[in-house]
């Protein structure tokens, strides 16, 4: 049964050439099961600039995959030590981008709970970023 939460979202992008990117916020969103999966969901706002997409979360036992969809799209996998390959799509072009998870960290009941991963973003073979992201439902 899907119910409305408070999601917040800790993000930092460190970058090789430039200063790093941090985001935190807090919104309202949704959280559900559904058969061995949950998924969080909430809609993107101008402060992350993807204001007009929806940022769902699936949690499968072994992996997390972030799903966006609407002014940005993109799918990426996050499987600790396993590098996934997948487009992303934003008003300005399509890039490939290479995730590798270096860490996952998954605690969820159908209380709510957290979701840590660390990985390194590729553009186009290139490492653009080492991120820390992580999710707190409650």
């Amino acid at each position: 049964m899907k119910k409305e939460v408070m999601i917040t979202v800790d993000s930092k992008q460190e970058h090789p050439d430039k200063d790093a990117d941090i985001i935190n916020f807090v919104t309202e969103g949704s959280f559900y099961k559904e058969e061995d999966n949950y998924y969080i969901s909430y809609n993107e706002s101008n402060l992350t600039g993807m204001d007009g997409t929806t940022t769902t979360f699936k949690i499968e036992p072994n992996s997390v995959t972030l799903i966006r969809y609407g002014s940005v799209s993109s799918l990426m996998v996050f499987e600790k030590g396993r590098k996934h390959i997948s487009e992303y799509n934003t008003d300005y072009g399509t890039f490939e981008v290479g995730i590798m998870a270096q860490n996952l960290s998954v605690d969820l009941n159908d209380l709510g709970g957290r979701i840590n991963v660390e990985y390194i973003i590729e553009v186009n073979k290139q490492i653009a970023s080492y991120t820390t992201l992580d999710v707190k439902v409650q």
